[in-house]
């Protein structure tokens, strides 16, 4: 009709990402109102009676909110139930997964007593439980990077059992993270030593903001470990006036800190365990899919590659 206009009409597409961004929002809000909830009883400790209450209100606010737009799922709302879907698929295939790799490697994570022994003439020896076979000395430093900081790391155990050797001096090498900017240097080193004779287990203390993988971090090991082994004599000493085992670790430090000095890595590849049911198959090939596309490259470690050294070795799960 003649003076009457109209109104502009919206596109469909805009519609739709309007009705996705609704669904989301709203499911973020109702997730939210039961997250507080269980934060007022666990760690706030409010009078349950009082949490039902606010619940009840703010939860019929948003669960009606959450119907009407779950009621626009076929104009475009689907989109956010099907990524939220794949990304939770993800989430929890990638947790399946982990499990199924830490009991695999919880089978290798044992005290040094359990994988060496020591001889009555001073030399080392694997258990009976692993051949008993003697261990050769290689001259130089092998430090063996380390994922969880406890007992023997697998790349250790693997290395031993595989070539019956180790370094002169062995350092065990973890680094853990803290939620603050920086650790102070003075802080930042904790060292002990193991019941494996010239074995040491080094532990970095980082920040977010502090860069420990450097070219010279062995260098920088081996003056922690001259630090360690000094602390309770006086700083004038000379070499000739320490105790004779002091002496004697400083000595073999030395001397195998000038023959070589060697970073090992784990690469650890999995292998599904023959027998494994169809369904429990896939999901671990997924798995494995992932993790393989999502693993840091030894390229990307900021040390010597002439010094770097990755030991593969196969575990089942």
């Amino acid at each position: 009709m003649p003076g009457l206009k109209s109104e502009p009409r919206r596109p469909p597409h805009t519609t739709r990402i309007g009705n996705a961004y609704g669904v989301c929002v709203i499911f973020v809000t109702f997730i939210t109102t039961c997250l507080v909830s269980l934060v007022a009883i666990l760690v706030w400790r409010f009078n349950i009676l009082i949490v039902i209450a606010f619940f009840l209100v703010f939860g019929a606010l948003d669960g009606a909110y959450l119907s009407a737009a779950l009621m626009k799922v076929p104009s475009g709302a689907w989109f956010t139930i099907v990524l939220a879907s794949i990304l939770s698929f993800v989430f929890v295939l990638w947790r399946f997964g982990k499990e199924q790799q830490w009991s695999a490697e919880r089978e290798d994570r044992f005290q040094p007593s359990h994988l060496l022994s020591s001889t009555d003439n001073g030399d080392v020896k694997l258990t009976a439980a692993y051949g008993g076979s003697i261990v050769s000395k290689t001259p130089g430093i092998g430090i063996f990077f380390d994922k969880t900081g406890d007992m023997v790391p697998i790349v250790f155990a693997q290395f031993v059992r595989k070539f019956s050797a180790r370094p002169e001096i062995i350092i065990f090498f973890h680094m853990r993270p803290l939620s603050m900017p920086s650790i102070p240097e003075s802080e930042r080193f904790v060292i002990q030593r193991t019941l494996i004779p010239g074995c040491y287990c080094i532990t970095v203390r980082h920040g977010y903001m502090d860069s420990i993988v450097s070219p010279d971090l062995g260098q920088l090991l081996v003056g922690q470990l001259t630090l360690f082994i000094t602390r309770n004599t006086s700083s004038n000493t000379s070499l000739t006036d320490y105790p004779p085992a002091v002496q004697v670790e400083l000595n073999a430090l030395s001397s195998a800190s000038e023959s070589q000095l060697v970073y090992v890595m784990g690469k650890e590849e999995m292998k599904i365990r023959h027998g494994t049911n169809i369904f429990r198959r896939v999901l671990l090939m997924m798995f494995l899919w992932l993790r393989e596309n999502s693993r840091t490259k030894m390229a990307d470690v900021n040390i010597p590659t002439d010094s770097l050294v990755e030991m593969g070795f196969v575990k089942e799960i």
